[in-house]
């Protein structure tokens, strides 16, 4: 079954589904949004990250990194250069301020199971599980599958955010044996979704379209809504009447922009797209209520 790559666990979370829930962000993804808050989470290996606020500019990692992979960039820091680091840690190690981590690392089937069974008292208790989210967690459903079955057996959920952009047979992989799942939907229009993505929503249209005939557990489609790339009228619209056509579909969710993803691209060395784009609030969105409520849907802004 292989391992799957993992860049962080987050604990008592709370915010990811029902109850308190153990978070496993899983790398490789094969959409390069412009307001991906996770930037570390695209490749699909390890790499470096350096806390920029934390680096006190000493350049040690510079001088003792073997394949001169670390060099300064101005506005950025001391920045590793992931086509020639060999994810050896020795920067992390000699940082004096540790402020370089090393994002990614592989565990097999029983290595994760056993890490978010360490939280199985805060399960039974809140009704919670364990939610995969990423970059595009589907690129491992075999294993997120066969966790999935552990935890039903044990009395907990699962379940798995996905931007739909897989094959068909990662769905197949987790249905039956994953309780939730959140679709990501960002765009109407497959032109305009290539642009704002890499790739077209054909196949994520498709994929959605065939979890709604099939799909076992409860389907939540999210639409993050980020000014300039898909709030228009047209963008908006064409999202509630494509909605309207789908059976099984749970709950429609809007997430309002935010920049919390800033800082990660600037220790990746990576400019950020959406510029100084400021930061939306719930408030910001509420309008959206009535608008849905005109294709006789219900909504939530988170």
């Amino acid at each position: 079954m292989g391992v799957c790559n993992v860049f962080n666990i987050e604990r008592f979370a709370t915010e990811d589904g029902r109850g308190i829930r153990t978070v496993v962000f899983l790398k490789g993804c094969s959409l390069r949004c412009r307001w991906c808050a996770n930037p570390e989470s695209q490749r699909a290996g390890a790499e470096v990250l350096v806390k920029t606020n934390v680096c006190i500019n000493c350049a040690r990692c510079s001088v003792l990194c073997p394949e001169k992979a670390i060099s300064y960039m101005e506005g950025y820091g001391f920045i590793t250069d992931q086509s020639k680091c060999r994810q050896c840690g020795v920067c992390i190690r000699e940082c004096y301020a540790d402020a370089r981590e090393m994002m990614g690392r592989k565990y097999s089937e029983e290595e994760l199971l056993t890490e978010i069974l360490k939280d199985r008292q805060y399960y039974g208790m809140s009704g919670g599980g364990v939610t995969f989210s990423g970059g595009e967690p589907l690129y491992y459903s075999e294993i997120i599958g066969a966790v999935g079955e552990q935890m039903h057996r044990r009395g907990y959920n699962t379940l798995v955010e996905t931007c739909g952009h897989v094959p068909q047979k990662a769905l197949e992989d987790i249905n039956g044996r994953v309780d939730y799942i959140y679709y990501d939907f960002k765009q109407i229009d497959p032109e305009k979704h290539k642009v704002l993505t890499g790739v077209d929503n054909t196949l994520i249209l498709s994929n959605l379209e065939w979890l709604c005939g099939h799909y076992s557990g409860e389907l939540s489609v999210r639409y993050p809504y980020i000014p300039g790339c898909n709030d228009d009228e047209a963008s908006i619209n064409g999202f509630f009447e494509y909605i309207k056509s789908l059976n099984h579909i749970s709950e429609i969710v809007f997430l309002p922009y935010h920049r919390l993803g800033l800082p990660k691209y600037q220790g990746l060395g990576r400019a950020y797209e959406m510029g100084n784009m400021p930061s939306l609030k719930k408030a910001d969105l509420l309008f959206l209520i009535q608008r849905a409520e005109k294709y006789g849907l219900k909504i939530k802004i988170q």
